[in-house]
């Protein structure tokens, strides 16, 4: 950890928000590691962002691979016979069942913000993408309520950094944690159902 560390500290010390924007395009982190990253002053001193920039450079950052990743698996899953659509994205079917049915219904992008706007691993843009990408809702009100979860989220992250100042080390180590339990869990669950 303390060589990641080392790196960071010494390659964005002076252009902390391009971190921030890098950190927030990736996908299970986010805004979710971003923010609190941009606002440690254990690691960058008296360069932290502010919290009104942090949480602005996390939120546009976090939307920006919405398109690419909705057009990417749209293509694939036109483009393949179903083995990658039916294997590969199998674990997202019970998601994407939901998001199925009429691409216009109100409470399918309702129900997709909401989702987004939960700052918990394996939700976010990222999978909220990947689910418009495997359903039929439409591209662009899809966008919008995958751009109002993202800006829920945020704001919930920011707000929680800046009410408790003195705890971002152990937020920032906390997210760092269950993002790494839940894809664990996620992976040991889907190895257990492939051997059964």
């Amino acid at each position: 950890m303390n060589i990641v560390l080392d790196f960071l500290i010494n390659n964005f010390q002076n252009c902390l928000w391009l971190l921030v924007i890098l950190v927030a395009m990736c996908p299970a982190l986010e805004s979710k590691i971003a923010i609190p990253l941009a606002l440690n002053s254990a690691f960058w001193g008296s360069n932290v962002l502010t919290p009104f920039y942090a949480f602005l450079l996390s939120f546009l950052a976090s939307i920006i691979p919405y398109y690419f990743i909705v057009f990417v698996i749209r293509h694939i899953k036109k483009r393949t016979t179903g083995f990658i659509s039916d294997k590969f994205f199998n674990k997202y079917s019970s998601k994407v069942a939901n998001f199925q049915g009429k691409p216009n219904d109100l409470k399918k992008y309702l129900a997709l913000t909401a989702f987004v706007a939960v700052p918990l691993p394996l939700t976010g843009v990222w999978t909220g993408s990947l689910i418009v990408g495997l359903s039929n809702l439409n591209i662009h009100y899809s966008f919008l309520a995958v751009s109002i979860g993202a800006l829920l989220s945020s704001a919930s992250i920011t707000l929680l950094c800046s009410v408790f100042k003195n705890s971002i080390p152990y937020i920032f180590m906390i997210s760092l944690f269950l993002i790494i339990l839940f894809m664990s869990l996620d992976l040991l669950i889907s190895m257990i159902k492939r051997k059964y």
